[in-house]
């Protein structure tokens, strides 16, 4: 009767740790996980970030500096002193031998400004991104897709390659630096008003020189609008998917992947481009 006791109480107890093996991938003795939330809590604790004092928002009224001039609408800042914050892993790591991908649902506006929008021109595009990198490729690959739903990556509607930005942002949080992951290109991609897409910025990592970097994009938690910084329309809420072979994910929504109702609803993104009117 005790050795059976003895053998329930052993597999109980590693219940947390297959979990935690399958969810995180080490490269080199060193343990990659999937979510912001993974990295900074200490074992044992519960799944509460810890309280910072918060940052300086910038004015609603201005985009970020990133986002350019032509800047479009950016979803707002990631909180650090809100315990629902979070972040998944978004990048192709090689050197740590991991791909995953945050797509963050995108909404062109039927109006803006009293006039009625006939498409959404898109020439850039970027995230907010939270690493251990000081530098990344200078090659990123980008794509906009509509019709994602769970377990389908639906339809690429555009897609390419260009210049990668990685700017600080000022930020920094939880021993990581926040940086703005972006690209622009020329011809533009037109989103129709009424239709739900999905971005995605492939943060590249594929040489020795990033080596043992993490990139997490972070999370915006309030929900707009009125969140921290947040400029432009609203974008979509509790609407983006999280694709990795790495971390067994199929095109799953986020906030499942963070593990919990109310993390990973919407992300740090922003698009520029024109508004082209009817």
């Amino acid at each position: 009767m005790k050795k059976t006791l003895l053998l329930v109480a052993l597999l109980v107890a590693l219940v947390p740790l297959v979990a935690l093996s399958a969810a995180a991938q080490s490269k080199g003795g060193q343990q990659v996980m999937p979510t912001l939330r993974d990295y900074v809590l200490v074992p044992g604790t519960p799944p509460i970030m810890a309280t910072l004092p918060p940052n300086p928002h910038p004015n609603a009224n201005k985009p970020p500096k990133y986002c350019g001039t032509d800047c479009l609408w950016y979803t707002g800042n990631f909180e650090e002193s809100n315990p629902d914050s979070d972040g998944l892993q978004n990048a192709d790591d090689v050197p740590l031998d991991y791909t995953a991908q945050v797509y963050n649902g995108v909404a062109c506006p039927s109006t803006q400004g009293g006039k009625n929008v006939k498409v959404c021109r898109i020439t850039g595009m970027g995230i907010d991104t939270h690493s251990n990198a000081t530098r990344v490729d200078p090659t990123v690959t980008w794509d906009i897709r509509e019709g994602v739903t769970t377990g389908s990556g639906g339809t690429v509607v555009c897609s390419g390659k260009g210049k990668q930005t990685w700017v600080p942002t000022g930020r920094s949080e939880y021993g990581l630096t926040e940086y703005a992951n972006g690209v622009s290109w020329t011809k533009g991609c037109d989103l129709s008003p009424g239709t739900t897409y999905f971005m995605n910025v492939y943060t590249s990592c594929t040489t020795s020189s990033c080596d043992g970097g993490i990139f997490f994009e972070g999370d915006q938690t309030t929900e707009p609008p009125g969140a921290p910084g947040q400029y432009g329309p609203n974008q979509p809420w509790d609407d983006s998917y999280w694709e990795s072979s790495t971390f067994g994910a199929n095109w799953e929504p986020t906030s499942d992947a963070c593990g919990y109702s109310g993390w990973c609803d919407q992300f740090s993104f922003w698009m520029s481009g024109t508004y082209v009117y009817e």
